[in-house]
């Protein structure tokens, strides 16, 4: 698919919109593979990589290549972040063992 975009209405009653150039859709298990460009907002946290794959089928989202977190108060660089929906917990990593997360808060 081209320009694909998925609107989702979280519990919390949060609104998180995810768009890509490209991506593909599992209409079985309505898991999204977005590619290329990827944009995750929620109107206060916005995530840029280049993959999002948002499993349905699993409850979670993983974020990878090239990730930047923002807000108005802190930046986040990571190689990959993964997100448990249930448990709403995230998990940030650095696949080269050398580097390491890099995090900057505003005060």
């Amino acid at each position: 698919m081209d320009n694909m975009k998925v609107t989702m209405n979280m519990s919390d009653g949060r609104i998180v919109v995810i768009t890509s150039d490209k991506g593909k859709y599992n209409k079985t298990t309505y898991d999204c593979f977005f590619e290329e460009n990827v944009k995750a907002t929620d109107g206060k946290i916005t995530m840029v990589s280049k993959n999002l794959d948002l499993l349905a089928s699993e409850d979670a989202a993983s974020v990878y290549n090239n990730v930047i977190l923002t807000n108005d108060k802190s930046l986040l660089i990571a190689d990959k972040v993964d997100y448990n929906f249930e448990a709403k917990k995230y998990r940030i990593s650095m696949l080269n063992s050398y580097e390491k997360v890099k995090v900057k808060i505003i005060e």
